[in-house]
């Protein structure tokens, strides 16, 4: 436990809260957006912050991931998966080829990637403002391969780079106008088998460290109570007021990140 000395008491909270609110949005209930912009921001060694916080979050992903499933397992559709997959392995290769390897063609700093994640986050929360605009202009549509190779290369590129492929999924399930269970059990297993494809790159290229696998270990326990709660929210609770205070936080985080770019 030496290792836990160069943690402050509150960043050991915020890291466990982060994967607290990331759990919940496994389970179902969609606060998970607001987590990396909190665990960059209190990253202790910021001057890597960005790069080091996407590590440490993949395997703790992967975990929460089959967690999740084990409570939605059978509401999953399938099918409507198989058309993004072949192009989210070509995002995620082409991603893990421009800008995550060492000998990256296009070199993203860390400040780069504050300010990608940054930017990410306020789409996210526009994208929530029009939600319901675009509920009502849409009408129910089936998946097919243009659309699926469109959303899945996009969501490989993006979650890749910063975990952040909630709002392509979103726009790619939305049009199918699913029940809640099965547009929650359908995103799940969706990101469970894209974080277990993103291991290799981040493996291979050395950005899942044992550092934080053990810092990961410690806050273990914080990550099956989210996944529970998130299910339970999405079954039992009005989320409107409280998804719209968490959207609100994620602007002012995603704004911070931003000017900590700069």
């Amino acid at each position: 436990m030496d290792f836990l000395a160069q943690y402050e008491f509150l960043d050991l909270f915020w890291i466990g809260l982060s994967l607290f609110l990331t759990g919940m949005s496994k389970g179902g209930f969609p606060v998970g957006a607001i987590a990396l912009p909190i665990l960059i921001l209190v990253w202790p060694a910021q001057a890597n912050a960005a790069r080091a916080a996407v590590g440490f979050m993949l395997p703790m992903l992967c975990l929460m991931d089959v967690i999740a499933l084990c409570f939605y397992w059978k509401h999953v559709k399938w099918g409507r998966l198989i058309y993004l997959m072949p192009a989210t392995l070509v995002g995620v290769a082409v991603a893990s080829y421009l800008f995550v390897s060492d000998s990256a063609m296009i070199s993203v700093s860390d400040k780069g990637l504050k300010l990608l994640i940054g930017l990410l986050g306020i789409v996210f929360v526009v994208y929530f403002a029009a939600k319901k605009w675009i509920l009502r202009h849409i009408h129910p549509s089936q998946p097919f391969w243009g659309k699926g190779s469109i959303f899945g290369f996009g969501a490989g590129m993006t979650s890749t780079l910063a975990h952040a492929a909630g709002p392509v999924m979103q726009m790619y399930l939305l049009p199918q106008q699913l029940d809640k269970k099965t547009f929650a059990a359908t995103g799940c297993a969706f990101f469970w088998m894209l974080n277990l494809i993103k291991l290799i790159p981040f493996t291979m290229l050395g950005r899942i460290q044992p550092e934080n696998l053990k810092l990961g270990a410690v806050l273990l326990p914080v990550i099956p109570v989210g996944v529970a709660l998130g299910w339970w929210l999405t079954h039992k609770t009005e989320q409107k007021h409280y998804t719209i205070l968490i959207y609100a936080v994620l602007l002012i985080t995603s704004l911070t990140l931003i000017l900590k770019a700069f």
